[in-house]
């Protein structure tokens, strides 16, 4: 563990403040669900949580079914980078997702992304050599309403429809139907 040389105290209803420095280093936003730990010694430790990286494995089958169903690369992103991904894109696992795709999340509407689009905001940090064609963008959204992540379906060779986009929407529901938390 890494000490911040931060010292912060509790106040009468046992709140602390993360300062905003760290919660930028972090990207820890406001609303995000924080969990906490605690060390044998007595330490606690805060993290941010994600509901959707306790089911990586299931991502994982669910990322190899999209793929064999639509003929498109797959990933599944939580609210901070990509838990799950396609075998010709797999090296993106745990990349960050840009501000913009987390914009395209936070506004809660799936979104087909052509050519000159792609190249003006990638949404992601794609391999060298990757050509990303189009994208379809399907946020996760839990029963509560809160965003989980996103579904993203991407191709090298053609223009994806709204067949693409109602599959990945589907794959989003199904997903946050997973994570059971209300």
């Amino acid at each position: 563990m890494k000490a911040t040389g931060i010292v912060r105290r509790i106040d009468e209803l046992g709140r602390v403040v993360v300062p905003k420095e760290l919660r930028t280093q972090l990207r820890i936003d406001e609303g995000d669900a924080i969990e906490i730990f605690t060390e044998s010694n007595g330490g606690i430790v805060l993290k941010k949580f994600s509901a959707l990286w306790g089911l990586r494995t299931e991502a994982q089958g669910y990322v190899e079914a999209l793929e064999q169903s639509t003929d498109c690369h797959a990933l599944i992103t939580d609210k901070d980078q990509v838990i799950a991904g396609s075998d010709a894109i797999k090296a993106m696992q745990e990349r960050p997702i840009s501000s913009a795709l987390k914009q395209v999340a936070n506004d809660r509407k799936s979104m087909i992304v052509h050519g000159d689009q792609l190249e003006k905001e990638p949404y992601l940090e794609w391999p060298r050599d990757y050509t990303l064609r189009s994208l379809v963008i399907a946020p996760i959204i839990s029963p509560t309403g809160d965003l989980l992540g996103t579904v993203l379906l991407a191709t090298t060779d053609r223009e994806l429809t709204d067949f693409e986009q109602k599959v990945a929407e589907t794959a989003a529901s199904f997903l946050s139907k997973q994570v059971g938390i209300d």
